[in-house]
């Protein structure tokens, strides 16, 4: 689904990803680890076209993306979240949703002013998308309560249903654990599984080494940009590089 070749990108005198080549399988929870400043976030924005690569290829569904705007990339069907939340706190958990509907509809500021039959008919579309997304995430019961009253852990989950509603076929994560408790880290855990078993590919970046080794099947390990291993994740963790450099046995 996702292939990424020959990947590079400076700042400045700092390689943040260099030579990064792998390939993310239809189905699959692929994950990205490494400590701070690894590369990860940078990986990320790149494959979603925040930032352009210096070298390299990112190719989604043998297209390749690598010079799209974000716009366009999403509009091929991959959807992200960020470390920091990203969510409009004074709208409802259903309007925050439905913002993420936007790729699917197609009716104009013309249409929109004139309140033509098809807004309508699009916006009740909408919305049921957007309360199928908080179903699926475990929101339903908050879809009119305020963002900014909800309890971190379901913010976090919010924001993935935002992410759901576009409909995307790859789902970037970044970092969903941070900040959670060990309940919500296992509700988190279920709910990426539970994205994964409806057909969304995930790509997941995540510090919380329990959560990435329960649920994915494949983890590459960043080590300042470059690749240091890639495997499932009995083998990334019984590799002596990784236990080394990461698992504090090394």
């Amino acid at each position: 689904m996702l292939r990424v070749t020959g990947l590079s990108k400076g700042f400045g005198g700092v390689q943040a990803i260099s030579d990064l080549s792998f390939e993310v399988r239809e189905g699959e929870i692929f994950s990205v680890i490494g400590p701070n400043g690894a590369g990860k976030t940078t990986l990320f924005n790149m494959i979603t076209g925040l930032y352009v690569p210096d070298r390299g290829k990112i190719l989604f569904e043998e297209s390749d993306i690598t010079a799209l705007p974000p716009y366009e990339i999403a509009a091929r069907g991959i959807a992200r979240t960020f470390q920091n939340l990203q969510i409009f706190l004074n709208m409802t958990t259903l309007e925050n949703v439905m913002v993420g509907c936007h790729l699917r509809t197609s009716s104009g500021f013309i249409a929109g002013a004139l309140r033509l039959p098809k807004v309508a008919r699009e916006e009740r579309k909408v919305r049921e998308w957007a309360r199928e997304a908080l179903e699926r995430c475990g929101l339903a019961d908050q879809a009119d309560a305020t963002a900014d009253s909800l309890p971190y852990g379901m913010m976090k989950r919010l924001e993935i249903a935002r992410a759901l509603a576009s409909a995307p076929r790859l789902l970037l994560l970044d970092e969903p654990a941070a900040g959670l408790n060990d309940s919500e880290t296992a509700e988190m855990a279920e709910l990426i599984k539970g994205i994964c078993e409806s057909g969304v590919t995930v790509l997941l970046v995540e510090h919380n080494m329990g959560l990435v080794m329960g649920i994915s099947h494949q983890v590459l390990v960043l080590n300042y940009g470059e690749l240091l291993a890639k495997g499932s994740p009995e083998d990334v963790q019984n590799d002596p590089k990784v236990i080394a450099a990461y698992l504090g046995n090394g």
